[in-house]
Formats: C-alpha cells, structure tokens, sequence
C-alpha cells in the first residue's frame, strides 16, 4: 500500500515538472532567427521586359484572330471557294477597329521587338541571372519574326484579287506557327478561357 502511495505521488510530481517545464518554456523568449542566406534579388528590369514581350505576343494573338475572322469571312462570301462547305454561314468581318488595331500591331511589332531586344541586350544585370536575361532576348528576337510574319500576311492582303483570299492562307498559317512557338517559351496558349453560367 505503502508503494501505490510513493507511485501516486511520484507520478504527480512528475506530472506537475512537465507542466512547470511546459510552461516555463512556453515563456521563454525566443531568440530571434538568424539571417537567411541572400537570395538573388529579382531584377526589376527583368520583370519589366517579361511584361512587354507578354504584352507584344497578346496584341499579336489578338492580331491573328482578326486575320482568322478576315479569312473565313472572305471565305464565307465566296460561293465558288473549294474551301466553302454547301452548309457554310456567312461570316462577319472584322470591325473597322478591330483592322486597323491589325494592321497597326503587324506593322509595328517588328519595331516594339527591336526596341525591346536592345533594351534587354544592352544592360547590365546581376551576374547571376545572366542565363535568364539571355534567354529572354531570345524570345524578344522571336517576337520580331512574329511581326515579320503578321507583316507578310498583311501586306499580301492587299494584293490579293477577289475570291477566298486562299492565295495568303500558308502566311497565315506561319504566323499562326511562329507566335505559338514563341508564346510557348513564355507559358502562354492560344486557347480561349470559356467561362460556364453557373
């Protein structure tokens, strides 16, 4: 009996040093963490030129889906087209906004590229995002192949005789192939967000 008494009470006492270490260490003061080791600082400029080559490659999808509207709309209207289904809706054209926003964008992008690309080539960065400052300016080059394609399929409009416009078709097939390849370096998609009535 003795014993379950000594027990008892040395479990208590146990306990209540738990609780009192608990508690003294809940009020303790915690010193303060040491520094982390420097990151590289983000380069502002970086984010900057990321931000316009993003801007350049949205103004020429919206380009390029005015000249898909062009082109199934010249289609539309033509009933001798091969391309024309017997079933085949007439199309709207593009708003008188909306080409000539077209026409600027493939007229100027090339210029916005250059541009961009000396701005990118010609400063000075951190030496340790030199790869990243590198590989953008890649993309920039890119961009101005963009607006050389988007160029071509304009001003090859403007030549073209009454019908389908099917004679420019391959240039707008390759401006539609240079802007995926060079929007894919940068994350971005042609594909439209649907968004779903709830």
């Amino acid at each position: 009996m003795l014993t379950l008494g000594l027990v008892a009470i040395g479990r208590r006492r146990l306990l209540l040093g738990a609780a009192t270490l608990a508690v003294l260490t809940a009020c303790a003061r915690v010193p303060p963490r040491a520094p982390e080791a420097p990151t590289p600082a983000a380069m502002p400029e970086l984010d900057a030129w990321r931000a316009e080559a993003d801007a350049m490659l949205a103004d020429g999808l919206q380009t390029l889906r005015t000249f898909e509207a062009f082109a199934a709309y010249r289609v539309s209207i033509s009933p001798s087209s091969d391309r024309r289904s017997a079933t085949e809706l007439l199309w709207d054209p593009p708003t008188g906004a909306e080409w000539d926003f077209a026409t600027h964008v493939a007229h100027g992008l090339r210029g916005r590229a250059d541009q961009l690309f000396r701005a990118v080539t010609s400063t000075t960065v951190d030496a340790t995002l030199w790869r990243d400052q590198r590989g953008l300016a890649d993309i920039v080059h890119d961009i101005g192949a963009v607006g050389d394609a988007l160029t071509a399929y304009r001003d090859r409009l403007d030549r073209l005789p009454p019908g389908d416009a099917a004679a420019a078709l391959s240039l707008l097939d390759g401006a539609w192939s240079a802007w995926e390849q060079t929007a894919s370096r940068l994350g971005l998609s042609r594909a439209e967000a649907i968004g779903c009535a709830a």
